[in-house]
């Protein structure tokens, strides 16, 4: 990708996570094959996601998914 599309794919990412829905590698690879108008590899969305690090901060979702189970638990519905 061009500097530019990178900066869009960055503001892309920024957005949809002050919006509460931070996106997953998968949807970082797609917005990027959108872009580039060609497929993008996985191994490109790593290195976009080192060289923007000081933009993004991404993180594994381990805690939020611990967060659901006991915000979702049968407790709650009896």
């Amino acid at each position: 990708l061009y500097l530019t599309q990178e900066q869009e794919l960055c503001e892309f990412i920024v957005k949809l996570t002050k919006r509460g829905l931070p996106p997953t590698r998968q949807i970082v690879q797609n917005m990027a094959s959108k872009l580039a108008t060609e497929r993008i590899s996985n191994s490109w969305v790593t290195r976009f996601l080192n060289r923007h690090r000081d933009q993004l901060l991404y993180k594994w979702a381990n805690a939020i998914n611990t967060q659901r189970l006991h915000a979702n638990s049968s407790e709650k519905y009896i």
